[in-house]
């Protein structure tokens, strides 16, 4: 994680508080191992993965930081994702069918449940991304190319 202004660092313990709502991540929802799942660490670097991944996706127009962020909206399903992907690799590494006394059990075996999630979020996240990216751009190259897009703030 770079050195972050206290401006940015603010913004990034709210998009964390936020994210955590969002995955409804609190000891008193998490019934069964009644903690967070995802601790600060990796929704900080959840969120940095979702801001790498708008600046890595074409059209390039320029790179965005915390601060910039175009849409709370599209951060916190893109910065949802990573949590998922991450969770979804750790149910898998952690997955493990045994038997003893006539009876079978399966520990981490939420794997599916993960993916189905990611995709879904993933489908809708990638074309709204992309939109908003292609307007952004239109309206550079036009100077001045009104969308929809121009209401979406990032007044959070």
């Amino acid at each position: 994680m770079a050195n972050r202004s206290e401006q940015a660092t603010k913004r990034m313990e709210k998009a964390k508080r936020y994210l955590r709502l969002f995955l409804q991540d609190t000891p008193a929802m998490n019934r069964l191992i009644r903690k967070e799942e995802s601790d600060d660490d990796l929704m900080s670097f959840a969120i940095d993965m979702a801001i790498s991944d708008w600046n890595s996706t074409a059209p390039h127009i320029g790179n965005i930081d915390i601060l910039t962020y175009p849409s709370l909206y599209l951060l916190m399903h893109g910065a949802a994702i990573q949590i998922l992907k991450t969770q979804g690799i750790l149910q898998a590494r952690n997955e493990l069918s045994y038997s003893a006394g006539g009876s079978s059990f399966v520990r981490s075996n939420k794997t599916q449940y993960y993916q189905a999630w990611m995709t879904n979020f993933q489908n809708d996240y990638e074309r709204k991304k992309q939109n908003m990216k292609i307007a952004k751009n239109i309206k550079r190259g036009w100077g001045g190319a009104h969308s929809e897009y121009d209401n979406i703030g990032y007044d959070w």
